[in-house]
């Protein structure tokens, strides 16, 4: 593997704020599982020194330090493996006490699909491993590419995807200005959330019915808390009128593949598109 060594490299992160890196970080702490699959992609896995509670791929990021998840993150233990990068998704907050103590703490939270590869450049950039980044989202395009042409033309069917569905008169979705969003669209699904601005956002029972979708996928079903199954939806009080219930269309799938901004993404793509369209990839 290439690796740049030396170049100085000025980055801005997704809060707009801008850091020197005068070598390569050779102690990175990630704080989100797609960022750690990315380091290990990226062949950095002898540079990760610690990562989030939920990072379990590769099988090699178990024998990493770990540091929490979310609010419950350790800044202490996260600051007592000295790192010189640390990346996440969404802790903002820990995220400002780490620059505060001269840690580079980087957030990267992509809102679409080119995003999510903007993420591993970036990664790639700072790191020293441009060439192995750069190969890494050539092959991610190739891979949608296939399935745009497999789907094109096909009729896309309504599509419900749930992220949440703990309130079931409320459940949680993506939106189509989204990463999750783009998978839909590009496995040749149609998402009923059209209406949604923001990445995420609950929606109304009355709303799920009215939009009538055609196959419900369940990337709640592994959630750590309160994970749904296809027997619970199916049984769910409201939900018997709607066109995916009546059939049975309601597909469990793992949230690895969505959840997670990295190379196994364009999998989760796939995923998706044999769901939508079981006829075109038998």
């Amino acid at each position: 593997m290439s690796v740049r060594t030396g170049v100085p490299v000025n980055v801005q992160d997704d809060l707009g704020r801008t850091f020197r890196f005068d070598a390569p970080p050779k102690r990175i702490v990630s704080l989100t599982p797609g960022y750690t699959e990315t380091l290990f992609a990226l062949g950095l896995g002898d540079r990760v020194v610690g990562v989030d509670d939920y990072s379990d791929f590769p099988p090699e990021a178990a024998s990493k330090a770990k540091v929490g998840s979310g609010q419950y993150a350790g800044l202490e233990r996260i600051v007592s493996l000295q790192p010189d990068l640390v990346v996440a998704l969404v802790e903002q907050d820990l995220m400002d006490s780490l620059v505060a103590r001269g840690v580079p703490a980087l957030r990267l939270f992509p809102n679409d699909l080119d995003g999510v590869m903007h993420s591993i450049l970036l990664l790639g950039e700072i790191t020293g491993t441009e060439q192995r980044a750069q190969q890494i989202v050539d092959d991610m395009k190739r891979k949608i590419e296939r399935v745009q042409n497999l789907v094109r033309g096909l009729r896309p069917p309504r599509v419900f995807l749930e992220l949440d569905g703990t309130d079931p008169a409320r459940p949680f979705t993506s939106g189509p200005h989204s990463f999750i969003g783009d998978m839909i669209r590009i496995a040749g699904g149609w998402n009923i959330a059209q209406g949604i601005r923001t990445s995420s956002s609950q929606m109304s029972l009355e709303a799920v019915v009215a939009a009538d979708p055609e196959i419900i996928v369940l990337s709640d079903a592994k959630n750590p808390v309160n994970p749904q199954t296809r027997e619970a939806v199916l049984r769910r009080r409201g939900w018997s009128g709607i066109t995916a219930v009546r059939k049975g269309a309601v597909i469990q799938v793992d949230n690895v593949f969505f959840f997670r901004p990295g190379l196994r993404i364009v999998d989760g793509v796939e995923m998706l598109a044999r769901i939508f369209h079981p006829e075109t990839f038998q």
